[in-house]
């Protein structure tokens, strides 16, 4: 059946690269087990789901569901006051954003959408024709290459791309995010995305035209993969660092 545990810790697996008896291994239990779970022939503990979707990187809503489907409670919660229950994580972030200054830092949910973002990044997004957008991925659909403030646009594209591909494969993805996905791809020509993208790059740096000039920018990524709510979960920090001199200049003066 198309919405029995089996079927979903089959998908979780395939997305993971695992065979039943790797995974058996990774988790200590047998080979045997792993395929009598997936073809229904054994019920999954509540313990046995939560072990699994936690191993396999799929996110807390999924492992929710699975639960669900299982005929147990969800696990993880999904909180109706998050200004109040998760206020010290709220804290945290704004504590991140503001600490980054003057670099620009951002906070994106699953979906890609802006959640917040500190005075810097607001400035350049506003500079490069982003400040009416709620979503980064359609900013960079509704961007046009030739004309974009994003000097290296096929590069930078060809990058989230993959990264996009790499995120959906750890932690799940979206519809919305999927269509959003498709729409950028279409935009860029697989033989832009090989040319853009270089392998020999230690780091993976978007270039960025400020005020008539050439800076470049790379980010560290903090992922909330510590908070158990299911939205707040898998929200994002973006934080971006100068990558040369002249861009840590530009943001001391």
């Amino acid at each position: 059946m198309k919405n029995s545990f089996g079927n979903i810790l089959n998908n979780w697996r395939k997305q993971q690269r695992y065979s039943q008896l790797q995974l058996s291994v990774e988790i200590d239990v047998s080979s045997k087990h792993i395929s009598f779970l997936e073809t229904g022939r054994s019920s999954p503990s509540r313990q046995m789901i939560i072990k699994l979707g936690t191993f396999l990187n799929v996110t807390k809503n999924e492992i929710n569901n699975a639960l669900l489907i299982a005929g147990f409670a969800p696990v993880f919660s999904n909180s109706d006051r998050p200004e109040i229950d998760l206020k010290p994580v709220f804290n945290a972030m704004d504590l991140m954003l503001n600490n980054h200054m003057p670099y620009p830092a951002l906070v994106l949910n699953k979906d890609w959408d802006i959640v917040n973002a500190n005075q810097s990044a607001m400035e350049i997004m506003a500079e490069i024709g982003f400040a009416n957008h709620t979503n980064f991925i359609q900013a960079l659909i509704d961007d046009e290459p030739k004309q974009s403030k994003i000097i290296n646009w096929n590069y930078t594209v060809a990058h989230l791309l993959l990264r996009l591909k790499n995120e959906a494969a750890m932690y799940g993805s979206t519809n919305k995010l999927e269509q959003l996905q498709k729409k950028l791809a279409d935009k860029i020509s697989s033989k832009d995305e090989l040319k853009a993208l270089d392998n020999q790059q230690s780091v993976l740096a978007t270039e960025i035209n400020l005020k008539g000039e050439t800076f470049s920018f790379f980010s560290i990524i903090a992922n909330l993969g510590a908070v158990q709510d299911v939205t707040i979960g898998d929200y994002k920090v973006e934080l971006m660092f100068p990558n040369d001199n002249k861009t840590t200049a530009f943001f001391k003066d």
